[in-house]
């Protein structure tokens, strides 16, 4: 009975029997059989379900930190640098340049208007073609410049759009690292969807550096291709050499590497042909870059007009903190200007009312030795002109001195006594009380003593000796005696309150002073060219000033102001002029000028401080006003004598030197013009002399006359800071104050001037007398007028 085969266990498998294809691989028979394959490992594949829910997770996740990312990142402000614009100053035609104010920054804004259309074309084909299409990134750019940062290589970054590259200007974020690009990226994302197109154009080509210390095209273009070029007008040409060094303006600049200018000037050009920006037959007939010039900008602060450049500057940002005067910035905002700093960097467009030719006569004539001698002269003394308009205040011409960097302004901020300077200032208090009038008459001898102030006229010994002279003849010859007399009648703060009025006041502590009609008090020049500015015009005060009108792109931000400030009595004013015009006139102090005009009418006063300290003449025409000034500062400020030198045989005075500058200049500012007239006096009064009686003067008001005045003043510079001037034929001239002593008159000359000294004061008979022309009871006069030669006059 055939048997059956055991059934397999189920907890082993049957053994594996050879079939007779196989062979048994322990034998390695061919009719072995092949052991079985291993069984392969199945992999996990996750379900289409869990991807596409892992990419949205993603996609979510960076999509919420991109909003994230935008919501917290800033729309972009400019920084400080991306703000400042040159401001530029013009001469009054507002065409000749003055100066550009910049400390390094050279910025000249375009309005979109103005932005030339090769500018922006040149920039488009060169930086960013796809620009007008692109919401402000280019993604294939910053991956670039990420994998740079990330690979070290420096050179696959870029690839920025110009709206990104406006971004890093404005912000001055220049960090090479992916953080900034993402950030940037952002920052033009938001620009791109607040401002238009064109507008970033504008803003990129105002803000991007060209080299040569310019920012933006319009400094770009006048620093290469000459201070007159149009930025307006830029050629496609101009435009591909400015745009295609932009990479590397300092290293590309045709200066420094003509070669490289040249190739990125061909790539531009190319790169605009292709766009369509310019065609081929232009391309070709312009095959090298446009000629550039060499850079030279002068230093905005050196020179003699360098002062009037600084004194415009510190006006414009007065006006802010006086009148909140307030400018545009580019990033829309505003800003108000209240420092020089400001004033320098805000891209406005000045006019001044400085005239270049009359500018160019100060300084011509300052560095004439004819008129401004060099000889003797010592390093310390200081020189002064200012010129105004009486109809305006405005400052039509300014010497200050040789150099702001190495001399003090020695107009706008430098001060000296001013002499007898003043005394027009009593002359006008008392005509325009109208309780005085020219013609009468007070005591010339000297000296005299009032209230115990001993006042002296400028001369030898004890001064000059006139007889009773009418107020004509006090002021022609600047007789110290009388004008300290007319101020004690009027009183002493009348003179200061016409001083203060006229923009010169006295100091606060010689308002009550009698002597403050003799100059004690110290000045600055201008103000007392604008002090008698308003006297040429007729009384009406106008504030001196540089600036005409202020503009910042088109658009007018300031126009002078020609309200008066204060106005007085037009008699009163005219018989002031009538008076000081028989200063220029024969036997006057300042005689010399007079003559040098011929039929021209002048009005002025020589003014000569104590110790010959200062020495001013100050005088106009009706069109032009000009105060001349020398004092001598020593260290630390000190008062110097100015001395003699430059051909003057005794002290510098008003009617010498700085008389000679003034016809000088006055001379080459006048030609051509009209010959003008003062308006007519109330009444024609003769400054010739009055009849003296005996030679020997009678003091009374005092037994023993004190040398030093009461009230706080003192003497020396109090004691009558006066005039002593020259330029007669005999080239007399003296120290023309309180007590000082008169040089030589000259051959055949004699010495005149001011001083100070007294008689008590008149009572009423005096007075009674003094109208009818009579000698003051009690005293007499002596001395008649000069002899045939030169006088020395103050």
């Amino acid at each position: 009975m055939p048997s059956h085969p055991q059934a397999p266990s189920r907890r082993s498998a049957p053994a594996a029997r050879p079939t007779a294809r196989t062979a048994d691989p322990r034998h390695g028979g061919a009719g072995g059989q092949r052991p079985p394959a291993p069984k392969r490992r199945r992999r996990w594949l996750p379900s289409w379900q869990l991807v596409v829910s892992g990419l949205l997770l993603l996609v979510i996740m960076v999509v919420g930190a991109g909003a994230f990312a935008y919501a917290t990142t800033s729309t972009p402000s400019m920084n400080g640098d991306a703000l400042k614009a040159t401001t530029t100053v013009y001469y009054s035609d507002g065409t000749t340049v003055m100066g550009e104010l910049n400390d390094g920054i050279d910025r000249k804004p375009l309005e979109p208007d103005q932005m030339p259309k090769s500018a922006k074309d040149a920039a488009v084909a060169s930086e960013d073609r796809t620009f007008y299409e692109n919401k402000g990134v280019s993604v294939t750019g910053i991956g670039r410049a990420v994998w740079g940062v990330l690979t070290g290589n420096p050179d696959l970054g870029g690839g920025s759009t110009i709206t990104q590259q406006y971004v890093k200007n404005i912000t001055g974020n220049d960090q090479r690292a992916y953080t900034r690009k993402a950030t940037e990226a952002i920052q033009a994302l938001k620009v791109d969807q607040q401002y238009s197109k064109d507008q970033i154009l504008t803003s990129y080509l105002n803000t991007v550096y060209f080299g040569r210390g310019a920012y933006g095209i319009g400094a770009a273009t006048e620093a290469y291709f000459g201070p007159d070029a149009d930025p307006t007008q830029l050629t496609n040409e101009q435009a591909a050499l400015l745009i295609g060094i932009l990479p590397a303006p300092s290293a590309w600049d045709p200066a420094v590497d003509q070669a490289n200018a040249q190739k990125r000037y061909t790539y531009v050009m190319g790169a605009m042909q292709q766009m369509g920006f310019v065609s081929a037959a232009e391309v070709a007939a312009n095959p090298t870059i446009p000629p550039t010039v060499d850079q030279l900008k002068p230093e905005w602060s050196k020179g003699p007009n360098g002062y009037i450049l600084q004194a415009v500057v510190e006006e414009i940002a007065n006006l802010g903190k006086t009148q909140n005067f307030t400018v545009g910035t580019l990033d829309g905002g505003s800003q108000t200007l209240t420092t020089t700093d400001q004033v320098e960097t805000a891209g406005l467009t000045v006019v001044t009312t400085v005239d270049k030719g009359l500018q160019d006569s100060a300084v011509a004539t300052m560095e004439d030795p004819k008129a401004y001698p060099t000889n003797g002269r010592p390093d310390t003394v200081r020189a002064g002109l200012v010129s105004v308009d009486p109809a305006t205040g405005g400052v039509r011409a300014m010497y200050a001195g040789e150099d702001p960097q190495t001399q003090y302004d020695s107009v706008t901020k430098g001060s000296a006594q001013a002499g007898s300077t003043f005394k027009p200032f009593t002359l006008l208090a008392a005509l325009e009380s109208g309780e005085y009038t020219l013609s009468d008459t007070f005591d010339g001898a000297s000296p005299q003593t009032f209230d115990g102030y001993r006042v002296k006229n400028y001369g030898s010994g004890n001064g000059e000796q006139f007889g009773d002279i009418n107020l004509v003849k006090a002021t022609a010859d600047s007789v110290n005696t009388v004008y300290v007399h007319l101020n004690e009648e009027i009183g002493p703060d009348k003179t200061a309150d016409v001083a203060k009025r006229l923009g010169a006041p006295v100091a606060d502590n010689e308002t009550d002073l009698l002597s403050n009609v003799l100059g004690t008090s110290t000045v600055r020049p201008i103000q007392m060219a604008q002090a008698y500015a308003a006297l040429a015009n007729g009384g009406e005060v106008h504030t001196a000033h540089f600036v005409k009108s202020i503009n910042q792109g088109e658009t007018p931000r300031y126009t002078e102001d020609l309200r008066p400030t204060a106005t007085f009595d037009q008699q009163a004013v005219a018989d002031t002029v009538y008076a000081m015009q028989q200063v220029t006139k024969s036997g006057g102090t300042a005689a010399s000028v007079g003559s040098a005009f011929g039929k021209r009418p002048i009005a002025g006063k020589t003014g000569t401080t104590n110790d010959s300290y200062a020495a001013w003449f100050n005088g106009f025409t009706p069109q032009l006003q000009t105060a001349v000034v020398l004092y001598n500062s020593g260290e630390g400020g000190k008062q110097l004598p100015l001395g003699s030198w430059g051909g003057v045989r005794s002290d510098i005075t008003g009617g010498t030197i700085p008389a000679k500058i003034w016809t000088s200049y006055m001379t080459k500012a006048l030609k051509g013009t009209d010959v003008l007239q003062f308006p007519k006096p109330s009444k024609q009064v003769s400054a010739a002399p009055s009849p003296t009686a005996t030679p020997t003067p009678t003091e009374t008001a005092t037994a023993s006359p004190s040398d030093t005045p009461t009230d706080g003043a003192t003497d020396g510079a109090t004691d009558g800071a006066t005039d002593g001037a020259t330029d007669g034929p005999g080239n007399g001239g003296g120290n023309g104050n309180g007590g000082g002593n008169g040089g030589d008159g000259g051959d055949g000359g004699e010495d005149q001037g001011d001083t100070a000294q007294a008689a008590g004061p008149p009572g009423l008979a005096d007075r009674v007398a003094a109208r009818l022309g009579q000698a003051r009871p009690g005293q007499q006069a002596t001395g008649g007028p000069a002899g045939p030669g030169g006088r020395g006059q103050g």
